[in-house]
């Protein structure tokens, strides 16, 4: 077992303490903010006109590349399009790349897929995990996740990021610096709230169900065990550690998957970063329901991942910073501890408490005054009746306030 791999409070610690190396940004004349309304430039052009490319404030829009699902092919022509459409209209784009959700559910390969315990004595693999259920307001059933530490995953992310993600992009960033419209490229933001799947706290009660599918017995299951075993782990090596430092199985598998999150994290970046993107231009993408009390609001304990796990050389950390899902005292207070002046705020829902004009601006005055680079909301193609809509709320001209600076 390597003992560099064994990720802990220290590990927090240690990503804390270098937060002054981590996040030195190179020297850019003028950096602007960007609105980011993940949709169609077609759909809120009305709205929100293209500004010129000297403003500080820019409002562009996002796209989500599915990179597990589709096949490569497809995966280029959306990147081309994408870019293609800022060419064109002049909105800047935000490029998102989904690892995490619609995983293929042919994928039955123990190399590749989370298990839901370690293996028995005399077996390579353990019980491999069926499916995810993921709660967006209704359930979701998605494929079965993946094991982020399997190399065989690594490569097949790797290609297609590499090759048919990344290399388009930069291809483009070259041809409009020349052309002095460097602007629209907002950034690439990879992965999506990176974590590891848990259901084991669901209640039975209130089993969840999607169409004609309904959550079984056998999927009360956490995830992970492939991934620790990977790095040498067993059952026996778990609960003798745990006991070893007081903590129970459960506290220490958790603990040490965000060392396998976090460098899985770096490898995605390291990946785009040598592929020739900027690092001020590439993402991570975790959840911030760590800084919020009351964690009620979530049966996954795999999202409640501690906010410095998001850093890495190699990108700016990145965030969902819906304002129900964010305490802003522990977010500022965390921010400053790992002297991170820079990030991305790279998915925002409005609900409830800033569905108002007001509020909605403050809150988005307040992710700019805390070093946001980038505000992308989610939404804007909901229903009025939906949780999340947009378009039905005084977010509508509080972004056309925050565009004009008031």
């Amino acid at each position: 077992m390597r003992s560099k791999r064994l990720y802990h409070k220290s590990f927090i610690v240690l990503l804390a303490g270098l937060g002054a190396g981590l996040f030195v940004q190179p020297l850019i004349a003028r950096e602007p903010v960007y609105m980011v309304i993940l949709g169609e430039p077609e759909t809120f052009s009305e709205q929100f006109p293209a500004v010129t490319a000297d403003r500080n404030r820019q409002i562009g829009f996002g796209v989500v590349i599915r990179m597990l699902q589709v096949r490569r092919e497809v995966i280029r022509q959306q990147v081309t399009s994408a870019l293609n459409k800022a060419e064109s209209t002049g909105y800047p784009v935000l490029i998102h790349v989904d690892d995490w959700n619609f995983t293929p559910p042919e994928w039955m390969d123990p190399d590749i897929v989370e298990w839901s315990a370690f293996p028995v004595v005399g077996e390579r693999f353990g019980p491999l995990v069926k499916r995810k259920w993921i709660n967006w307001g209704s359930w979701v059933v998605a494929g079965p996740p993946p094991n982020v530490e399997s190399s065989k995953f690594r490569e097949y992310t790797r290609e297609r990021l590499e090759t048919d993600i990344v290399n388009p992009i930069v291809l483009r960033i070259k041809r409009w610096k020349a052309e002095g419209r460097s602007n629209l490229f907002v950034g690439l933001v990879v992965g999506w709230e990176t974590g590891f799947y848990t259901a084991d706290n669901i209640d039975l009660k209130k089993r969840p169900s999607s169409g004609e599918q309904t959550f079984g017995d056998d999927e009360l299951v956490r995830t992970g065990y492939a991934a620790l075993t990977a790095r040498g782990y067993t059952a026996a090596t778990i609960t003798k550690r745990a006991k070893r430092e007081g903590k129970t199985r459960k506290a220490l598998m958790n603990e040490l998957m965000w060392g396998v999150l976090h460098d899985y994290s770096e490898y995605l970046c390291n990946v785009t970063l040598h592929a020739g993107l900027s690092r001020e231009r590439i993402y991570t993408h975790y959840s911030a329901f760590a800084t919020v009390n009351d964690k009620s609001g979530t049966h996954e304990d795999s999202k409640l991942i501690p906010m410095p796990t998001a850093t890495n050389c190699s990108s700016r950390p990145g965030y969902t910073m819906t304002s129900t899902w964010v305490d802003r005292g522990v977010m500022e207070k965390t921010l400053a501890e790992m002297r991170c002046s820079k990030w991305g705020a790279v998915e925002v829902e409005i609900t409830q408490p800033t569905r108002s004009e007001s509020a909605a601006l403050a809150h988005f005055d307040w992710l700019t005054k805390l070093g946001a680079k980038v505000i992308c909301l989610y939404g804007w193609q909901e229903k009025p009746e939906s949780i999340f809509a947009i378009q039905s709320t005084g977010a509508v001209p509080a972004i056309q306030r925050w565009l004009a600076g008031e």
